[in-house]
């Protein structure tokens, strides 16, 4: 869409009266009649056919006055023709040899080849070879379908730099764009943006304060408050700087990314995207926030990438000290996937979430969501989970694979299948504090575990259960800790502010 801004800036041209400067006098060509009453005007009067010539610019109208000074008026069906693309047409004109202006007034239409100027004032500065509108000027162009219209036009001819202000609006049938001010070199081919600026197409719309395009390269940058709305996907940054042949775009501080039908965010300080591969990256200080009806997920890592898969639709990827935080639930690990098809999250490489008093730990760990809700949490090999119940004492529950259950976001059952073993202390409250009255070491082929405001409420072993409780005093390491036992609550994440704490620090 970019791209097809340039034709417009490549149909732009120089007026044709900017040769007049350099001749004072004014050659008169031929006419059907030429008088001279000085009681009437003192100047010179042609009539019919008039055809004059100021350099290498000629001029035709029904009749015009020459004056002494060089002063000139033409009048009805003026045309000026400059080499063999320029034509000019107007009701009247009026040039001064004093100030070296010249004023075109009434249905002023401009060609050149295939692009048409069109105003009702257009003045003409020789001195400075500035050609200006103030009325209002239109520039269409056939070929590519091209209408821009602004309040003020400037041209300087000198260094071919176009100036356009106010209500400055370029429509095409593909695109459409709508800015304050707009500038255009067409030596270097560059255009500036100033003020609010909007370029929309059909499934895009870019929205800036300040900005640049090259139409020789084809990159452009947008500044201040730049913001791309393409589909449900809002992206926002303090400079965003794309490459329209390669379709790579570049977004620097503030990153900002939502996704309005999965209602996910993502942030950072720099981040890419690539429109053929359909890939994406934020990093430095990444953050995606997942939002569910009465909560949020914020999801932290070093770099974050996303890119559409034929299978699973959009796939997310978090890598290096990924951490989550959620208001009940927590977690850590080295790497992440998210699929948006079918809502699914995937920890790897020593995987840890705490959900209330409970950590739960495995080699791989998937939490499956629906409809925005989380839903099941599977736990594959070496399945882990503990509890703090005393200073040195804590539940502990492991198996080969475990299955989470969710009621309303919150963890409510969890399955454990496989080599069950568990290690319970039982204990009863004394003065708001748990007081320990031993422990109870089981093994069974799996369990299930009920869950009550996040908290353990029962276990039930099945399939050949056996176990004994022992007190504590007669208990050894043996039988209070689990092989593969670590309790690593030092690393938990407490709010969102710690997902951005270096792990040194934490």
């Amino acid at each position: 869409m970019i791209k097809r801004a340039s034709y417009l800036f490549l149909l732009l041209i120089c007026f044709p009266i900017g040769s007049f400067a350099q001749r004072k006098t004014i050659e008169i060509l031929g006419a059907d009649k030429l008088t001279s009453d000085p009681s009437i005007v003192n100047a010179q009067r042609l009539l019919g056919n008039v055809r004059l010539k100021y350099n290498d610019a000629y001029m035709h109208c029904d009749s015009a006055y020459i004056y002494p000074n060089q002063d000139a008026e033409a009048f009805s069906k003026v045309r000026i023709v400059q080499g063999d693309s320029i034509n000019l047409r107007s009701d009247r004109l009026f040039f001064s040899n004093t100030n070296k202006v010249a004023q075109l007034r009434d249905h002023i239409v401009l060609k050149d080849k295939d692009m048409t100027l069109t105003t009702e004032q257009l003045d003409y500065n020789m001195e400075t070879g500035i050609a200006s509108y103030r009325t209002g000027g239109k520039i269409t162009s056939k070929t590519n379908q091209n209408t821009l219209t602004s309040k003020i036009g400037h041209y300087d001819s000198s260094k071919e730099f176009f100036h356009f202000q106010k209500n400055v609006k370029l429509v095409n049938p593909e695109y459409q764009i709508a800015s304050d001010t707009l500038k255009y070199s067409a030596v270097s081919g560059v255009a500036w943006f100033f003020g609010p600026t909007t370029i929309k197409s059909a499934t895009t719309e870019i929205y800036c304060e300040n900005g640049w395009y090259n139409t020789t390269t084809d990159k452009c940058q947008f500044n201040e408050n730049a913001r791309i709305l393409s589909g449900s996907t809002v992206m926002k940054g303090d400079s965003i700087v794309y490459n329209g042949r390669t379709g790579f775009g570049e977004i620097f501080c503030n990153v900002y990314i939502n996704d309005t039908t999965s209602q996910y965010t993502i942030t950072g300080d720099y981040g890419w995207h690539n429109e053929g591969s359909g890939e994406s990256m934020v990093t430095e200080r990444a953050m995606m926030i997942q939002s569910f009806e009465n909560d949020s997920l914020f999801l932290h890592a070093d770099t974050l990438k996303a890119y559409n898969d034929s299978i699973k639709g959009q796939v997310i990827r978090a890598y290096r000290d990924v951490r989550f935080y959620k208001s009940d639930m927590q977690g850590r690990a080295d790497s992440l996937t998210y699929a948006d098809k079918d809502s699914l999250l995937t920890l790897y490489y020593n995987p840890i979430i705490w959900s209330d008093l409970s950590q739960i730990s495995g080699d791989t760990m998937r939490l499956l969501m629906a409809n925005g809700q989380l839903e099941r949490l599977f736990v594959s090999n070496s399945a882990f989970i503990v509890s703090q119940v005393a200073d040195s004492a804590f539940n502990q529950i492991k198996g080969r694979h475990l299955t989470g259950y969710f009621r309303s976001n919150a963890l409510y059952k969890i399955r454990v299948e496989g080599n069950g073993q568990t290690i319970y202390y039982p204990s009863e409250e004394v003065g708001g504090t748990p007081r320990v009255l031993g422990v109870n070491k089981a093994d069974c082929s799996d369990l299930e575990i009920r869950i009550n405001n996040n908290r353990i409420e029962k276990i039930s072993l099945q399939n050949r259960p056996s176990g004994a409780l022992h007190p504590l005093s007669r208990s050894t390491a043996d039988d209070r800790f689990l092989e593969g036992f670590k309790w690593l609550i030092d690393s938990r994440p407490l709010s969102v502010a710690d997902l951005l704490t270096p792990a040194t620090a934490k």
